[in-house]
Order: structure tokens, then C-alpha cells, then sequence
């Protein structure tokens, strides 16, 4: 439920900064709109292993973990994120500052990384 709330404000707030219009993302300035996107976008994604968990206890309640598959499906999650950013920033040219597209990307591709990262340590610990 707070993954669906947190992606609905959060492409609700792309159209307010989009009406808002630019500069988006740039050294001096961000557009208040894009900042709300990328705090709704990254509850969104951090709430997905916990979505995911809940969806597994209930399809398989005999299992008594599900840890490993859960940190799967979030590694894939935030792939898809992380690819969906990188073509945002690749379609517009990578200007952050006039392009809402290229706003949303950055901030997707910097979230889906957090992730990553976050996932390849954990995988590292062992």
C-alpha cells in the first residue's frame, strides 16, 4: 500500500513540476516539485522488499523465510529503475536543468543504485 501511495504522489508530483516548468535539476536550483519526486520515488522503491515479503508469506505461508527471494525481486526492481532512468537521461541528452525527463532519470538512476549497492553488500556479508 505505501509503495502504490509513494509512486502515486510521486508521478503526480512529475506533473505539477512539468506545469511548474524548468530549470529542473541544476547547480543553483531545484525545482521543489522534482525534490518531492525523488523523496516519493525513493520511498517507493525502499518499500518494495517489504511489499514483496508480504505478497510471499501469504503464496507460501509453509515457507518460514523468504529473505533471499525477496532481496531478488528487489535486485530486479531496481534494475528495471535503474535502466528506466538511463534511458530517460539518454533520450534527453542529459540535461537535468531543461528537461524533466532527463530530471527524473538522474534521480531514478541514483536511487536504483543506492539499491544495488545496498543489495551487492548485503550479498557480500554473506
Amino acid at each position: 500500500m505505501v509503495m502504490l501511495a509513494a509512486a502515486g504522489v510521486g508521478a503526480a508530483s512529475l506533473v505539477l513540476a512539468g506545469l511548474a516548468g524548468g530549470p529542473y535539476v541544476d547547480l543553483s536550483d531545484l525545482n521543489l516539485w522534482v525534490a518531492v519526486f525523488a523523496v516519493f520515488a525513493f520511498a517507493a522503491l525502499f518499500s518494495v522488499p517489504f511489499a514483496v515479503e508480504r505478497l510471499l508469506r501469504a503464496a507460501h505461508p509453509e515457507r518460514a523465510e523468504h529473505r533471499e527471494r525477496t532481496m531478488m525481486i528487489w535486485g530486479a526492481v531496481a534494475t528495471v529503475t535503474l535502466l528506466i532512468g538511463g534511458a530517460l537521461i539518454g533520450l534527453g541528452g542529459f540535461e537535468p536543468g531543461g528537461s524533466l525527463a532527463d530530471a527524473a532519470g538522474l534521480f531514478l538512476a541514483i536511487e536504483a543504485g543506492v539499491v544495488i549497492v545496498v543489495l551487492l553488500a548485503w550479498l557480500l556479508a554473506g
